[in-house]
């Protein structure tokens, strides 16, 4: 179980990048010092700004999301080796989400900023 666990806290906070990118690609991102961006020119700054958010606390909040979700799927399928590292990936991954969405909108939860 500790394997998935740390696996998942790993995979989410690697999946956190393509997945800003891809929300600063298709809707916006904060950009630090700046403002929110969007479209092909905000991708790489969206990286960078997601490795930022992410030194002040976000892979914290990231791996920890991950690692339970990666250790919550991988339970669910003991049975199958190979289908609960399936499981374990695609929930990480899926777990890195609402931090990335809630940057592209926290605007909109706790005002101009």
């Amino acid at each position: 179980m500790i394997k998935f666990f740390l696996a998942g806290a790993a995979i989410s906070v690697g999946a956190t990048f393509p997945l800003a990118a891809l929300m600063a690609l298709v809707f916006r991102f904060p950009i630090p010092f700046g403002s929110y961006m969007s479209g092909i020119g905000a991708v790489i700054p969206a990286l960078f700004a997601a490795a930022f958010y992410g030194m002040i606390g976000g892979f914290m909040v990231q791996a920890l999301l991950g690692g339970l979700t990666g250790g919550l799927a991988a339970s669910a399928a003991v049975a199958d080796r190979r289908r609960a590292w399936r499981r374990c990936a695609t929930f990480a991954t899926v777990a890195a989400l609402p931090g990335v969405l809630i940057l592209s909108i926290l605007d909109w939860l706790i005002g101009p900023w």
